[in-house]
């Protein structure tokens, strides 16, 4: 009996049609062109990261993205020597959408992270730069949430 119990709860499982939400396959608009400074790379990244929504078929709509980003180190926390004991990471990405049905809407996006400094200068580097992708992922899926709605 039990058997057939777990045999049909995988069956169910295996077979309940699961898709991810947000493909790109299935959107109903364009990305027609993001915009952003040359020299903002927070923006080329993020960019990059939506380059998927460039090439759907079936739209309704036509979008137009304008991006700007910006990142700060600051320092929360030192010791009583005066070095840096905690930093934070901020990035703020300020982004206007122009759509061919509706007004231009400008939204605004700040993801932080604060984390421990790092006596190894390399490694402090390589997690900042871990961090700074993980911020410019989250920042997508909201920028993602914002054009799907």
């Amino acid at each position: 009996m039990k058997k057939i119990i777990v045999f049909f709860g995988i069956l169910l499982l295996t077979n309940c049609g699961y898709q991810p939400i947000f493909s790109g396959k299935d959107s109903n608009f364009l990305l027609k062109e993001i915009i952003f400074d040359e020299d903002d790379k927070i923006s080329l990244k993020i960019k990059n990261k939506l380059n998927y929504l460039t090439s759907v078929e079936n739209y309704n709509k036509i979008i137009k993205l304008k991006l700007k980003s910006k990142k700060k180190i600051d320092i929360s926390s030192k010791d009583a020597k005066g070095n840096a004991l905690i930093y934070k990471m901020t990035i703020n990405t300020d982004f206007e959408i122009n759509s061919n049905y509706e007004k231009n809407k400008k939204k605004s996006i700040s993801k932080n992270f604060s984390y421990k400094n790092i006596s190894n200068k390399f490694d402090l580097k390589q997690y900042e730069k871990t961090i700074e992708e993980n911020l410019i992922d989250a920042i997508n899926k909201d920028i993602i949430l914002i054009l799907y709605n």
